[in-house]
């Protein structure tokens, strides 16, 4: 074998024992450190949020899908994440919620007398950001087909107009299903500054959830008929907040009984 071959032969085989060398320092000899629930927790910290779903005790369940609006909910939620410390007392739950986010983990939240927050209570409870949650959750519900599900669902809708009130029959639930169904959302608020002044009608429903808790603001919603809007609230919004969608409700005016 010619004295260059066999200087190549060797030149190649020290190269391969540095690259095995260099390969086993890098990847081999790597140490590996394995993180706890907490750590893989916080991690979604800086994580994307991918899915919002919120459960109201009367309404039922929501998806919420605007993810500007889930983000504006998550970061509520992060701001409130370092105050949970403790067990919640017991106490009454209005929403439930799951948000999911990119990296696989999961938040869970309740929101009610008390608020907890991935199992933890939420202990110094700041009324500002609590208040504000309810209420963007509560927009959720903000939606045709959501209150034409709930008005399908409640178990009692009256009818108050001109002093007097009376309870719908089934097939005028069912016609007003089919009616808020239909309607659009408004967000041209002088649009509907106009509207009202225009309007000479006023009647309002009150959908009532369970009859037998029908006191409970939490149980109760008001649509109020315009010409051609009506409007919605929550009476368990601590906000006040209305809801304005464009259609046309029609009940028929009957004698009803005081």
């Amino acid at each position: 074998m010619k004295a260059s071959t066999l200087t190549y032969l060797m030149l190649m085989g020290i190269l391969f024992a540095l690259g095995l060398l260099l390969l086993q320092q890098t990847v081999f000899g790597r140490l590996h450190v394995i993180e706890d629930e907490t750590d893989i927790r916080n991690q979604s910290d800086s994580s994307i949020p991918t899915e919002l779903v919120v459960t109201h005790r009367s309404w039922g369940e929501q998806r919420i899908e605007d993810g500007s609006e889930v983000e504006r909910i998550t970061r509520l939620l992060k701001q409130m994440k370092t105050a949970a410390k403790r067990d919640c007392p017991a106490g009454q739950t209005t929403f439930t919620g799951t948000l999911r986010f990119l990296n696989g983990t999961t938040w869970s939240f309740t929101l009610g007398e008390h608020m907890t927050l991935n199992g933890r209570c939420v202990a110094s409870q700041p009324v500002s950001q609590t208040a504000m949650l309810k209420a963007r959750l509560l927009n959720a519900y903000h939606t045709p087909g959501q209150l034409a599900k709930q008005l399908g669902q409640a178990e009692k809708v009256t009818l108050f107009e001109a002093g007097r009130s009376r309870e719908l029959t089934q097939e005028e639930r069912r016609t007003l299903q089919r009616q808020i169904e239909k309607a659009e959302p408004m967000t041209d608020y002088e649009e509907v500054g106009r509207i009202l002044d225009d309007s000479d009608t006023r009647r309002v429903l009150q959908v009532a959830r369970f009859g037998q808790e029908s006191g409970k603001r939490d149980q109760l919603m008001n649509l109020t008929i315009h010409d051609t809007l009506f409007s919605v609230q929550y009476m368990d919004d601590d906000n006040g907040n209305t809801f304005y969608l464009k259609g046309m409700l029609s009940v028929k005016s009957k004698e009803a009984e005081r």
